[in-house]
């Protein structure tokens, strides 16, 4: 025994030396000079000249820690790390508070304007021609000017003209739009500058377009719009919804900003508690505040970011408008990485960025993404893999893992974006992670429309101008064996979109496991909130051991693949269904076996279930109402024809309307094999503190349940 401690204490002695003499520390400090010698008396200011010092000898191989006192760093480019790295880096945020690093410059000197708004001169608008389309205001981010103030307008008609052709849609047309006279009358008398910059957002099912004014006639009626062609499953039609934003007319509502490009100055209309004296004012200059950039031949390896907060880059609508893109796919990010291996991610933070938070992108293998908080972003929070399928036969990016952080509160600039999306890519873990406050899907796995090897499957590729496009062969999808468990996934949709999943799956994935999940609260514009949603070609997928509830379309669709799983699920309090099935094959579907169904309203199983090549059997069914709808048909007949061995009974559950699922007594789930599986354990584990964060606030709840009272009334 005494030989033993003997040795431990050696263990820990020779660790501490390691710490010590087994690498180089350079420190950075807010107050430092990048003409110092990085030493603690002596820090340098930026993390770049850190990054050259440290690594100027090449010959070194120890760990190189960059040490980052707290404090603000006001980022004028974004930090970079190239392929020219040969030793193990550590950034680490020192001190109580987090080290931020910032894409922003500050807004100071604002006046009164007027009876409501306050303006500030930006002198680099007119000096640099600097733009900027978000504004942060005390954390919060502010709203670009916009009509309406709420929801949205309705197009009267749309056409296009193409002029250069495309893959399913024109590589350039015009589209003129027909709206209401009294919609657009506020675009009347803008110059031409200023309606140039009008921005048009149009949502449509599952996706938006966004573009600029080449021309509008608000007298008439008419908006002419340029660009890549309109997509055939979500152009822009009688009916479709839009916004406007980004001209000085529609900044009628506390909240609002708008920049005048030919002044250089912004205008604001404070909210009633604000104080723009004092106000702390932030517009995000940088796209990117990390850049990672390996090769295929020499990745970047080893680096670790612990306990810093990058916050405010930028996302500008590019020129040409952005298309519609399911996932925002295509948009870039604020901490973007390729060819990167083993680099982590710990106890980070990432808020008030522009568009995506972290991008996985090509060639990441074995990186870490944990315990870190991502919230207030335009679009989506992470990204793994790239959307455009490679032919060069290089491995995808794969066992990459994501666990414990939270993602909240995205989608403000592109609500088709994503929480976390796993493109073509495999081998990945998405555990423990809390998902909230999204206006489309939580997590998406899977970027191939149909089945493997044949001629009607469809991905995305880079065009020949490096503009991701579809394509459509017979490719084999490269995602598979990915593990998306214990995640708590809740509040999304929104009623902006349609057609989502809180967990959503696209094409051919064997060995893929979504199981252990609790998902609540999905609210689609139309149809299509659904829980669990195997998506066109999902084949080899297991789903076991989820709670969903509260769904609007159900907790769970199909809507075409093969093989799938679907087992040992709670499936609770669909509005309109509890679960649906569309596309009848001669395959095998899905299995759908020893789950739990509990109803309040809204039809049982919806879609062609007696048709389908389904495996169904050892199902509970209960209704708080008696009724029980499958496919049209009552229990009886349905359980005569198709499912004998199920049961309706109760499954007694200790209070399941206000969201305890467990049980009472055992003695009916068991009879259908049901094995209890504890739900507590999804979502984020760890301190009081930082489950407490994951909570939404009452506020953002109360609202939820607004939006959703209108849509599932209407």
């Amino acid at each position: 025994m005494v030989m033993k401690i003997l040795i431990f204490l050696a263990s820990l002695l020779l660790g501490s030396l390691c710490q010590i003499y087994g690498q180089q520390m350079i420190y950075v400090s807010p107050t430092g000079n990048d003409n110092n010698d990085g030493s603690k008396e002596k820090p340098l200011f930026s993390l770049n000249c850190a990054l050259e010092k440290g690594c100027a000898d090449m010959n070194r191989t120890d760990t190189l820690s960059i040490l980052i006192q707290s404090g603000d760093y006001y980022l004028d480019r974004p930090v970079q790390i190239k392929t020219s790295l040969k030793r193990p880096v550590v950034f680490r945020g020192i001190g109580e508070q987090k080290s931020s690093l910032l894409g922003g410059i500050c807004i100071n000197g604002w006046e009164p304007f007027g009876d409501k708004l306050y303006r500030a001169y930006v002198p680099e608008v007119v000096r640099y021609g600097f733009t900027f389309e978000q504004l942060y205001i005390n954390g919060r981010r502010a709203t670009l000017a916009r009509t309406p103030n709420e929801d949205w307008y309705t197009v009267k008609d749309a056409s296009e003209t193409p002029f250069v052709n495309g893959v399913r849609a024109a590589d350039y047309a015009v589209q003129r739009v027909v709206l209401n006279t009294q919609d657009i009358s506020s675009l009347k008398g803008l110059t031409a500058d200023e309606a140039s910059r009008v921005k048009f957002r149009f949502y449509h099912k599952w996706d938006i377009t966004q573009k600029h004014i080449e021309y509008v006639d608000a007298d008439s009626g008419f908006v002419y719009l340029a660009g890549k062609g309109m997509q055939d499953w979500n152009p822009i039609t009688a009916g479709s919804r839009y916004v406007m934003f980004n001209y000085m007319k529609a900044l009628d509502e506390p909240g609002e900003w708008y920049l005048d490009h030919q002044t250089g100055y912004i205008y604001y209309m404070p909210l009633a508690n604000e104080n723009m004296a004092t106000a702390f004012c932030v517009a995000p200059a940088l796209q990117h505040l990390l850049v990672v950039e390996g090769t295929e031949d020499a990745p970047v390896r080893d680096l670790h970011f612990e306990n810093i907060s990058f916050q405010y880059s930028s996302y500008l609508l590019p020129d040409n408008g952005e298309d519609a893109v399911q996932a925002a796919a295509f948009t870039d990010a604020a901490l973007l990485l390729n060819y990167a291996e083993g680099v982590s991610f710990v106890n980070c933070e990432l808020m008030h960025l522009g568009s995506y938070g972290i991008w996985l992108k090509r060639g990441c293998h074995r990186n870490r993404i944990e315990h870190c908080y991502l919230a207030d972003f335009g679009a989506g929070g992470i990204k793994i893999g790239e959307p455009f399928f490679q032919s060069d036969g290089q491995p995808v990016s794969r066992e990459n893992i994501v666990d414990n952080c939270i993602l909240q509160h995205m989608g403000s600039e592109l609500p088709c974006g994503v929480g976390i999306a796993l493109f073509h890519t495999s081998d990945n873990r998405i555990t423990h992670n809390d998902i909230a406050d999204l206006r489309y899907s939580g997590i998406s796995s899977g970027w191939f429309w149909g089945y493997n090897q044949t001629s009607d499957s469809w991905t995305s590729v880079l065009n020949k101008r490096g503009v991701g496009q579809y394509y459509q062969a017979p490719l084999t999808s490269p995602s598979v064996r990915n593990i998306i468990e214990y995640n708590h996934v809740h509040h999304i949709g929104w009623g902006e979109l349609s057609d989502m999943g809180a967990i959503y799956t696209l094409g051919e994935s064997p060995g893929t496991s979504v199981s252990n999940n609790v998902v609540h609260d999905i609210l689609s514009y139309d149809y299509g909130g659904w829980g669990l949603y195997t998506d066109e070609g999902s084949r080899g997928i297991t789903m076991r051991n989820n709670l969903v509830y509260r769904c609007k379309s159900g907790g769970f669709h199909q809507h075409y693949g093969r093989d799938n799983i679907i087992e040992n699920n709670i499936f609770a309090f669909g509005f309109y269904y509890q679960a649906q099935f569309t596309r009848v094959e001669k395959h095998l579907s899905f299995s759908f076996r020893h789950n739990i169904i509990l109803q309040k309203q809204g039809e049982t199983l919806s879609g062609p279930w007696k048709e389908g090549n389904i495996c169904i059997g050892s199902n509970l069914y209960w209704s708080v109402d008696g009724a029980l709808r499958f496919d049209g048909l009552p229990w009886e007949q349905w359980k005569k024809e198709k499912e004998n061995d199920s049961m309706v009974a109760s499954p007694l559950f200790i209070d399941a309307e206000n969201d305890d699922f467990r049980f009472k007594k055992l003695k009916n789930v068991r009879k259908i094999g049901f094995i209890p599986f504890d739900y507590s354990q999804a979502g984020v584990y760890g301190s009081k503190e930082w489950k407490e964060k994951a909570q939404l606030s009452s506020d953002i709840l109360r609202e939820f349940e607004y939006k959703a009272s209108i849509r599932l009334n209407k």
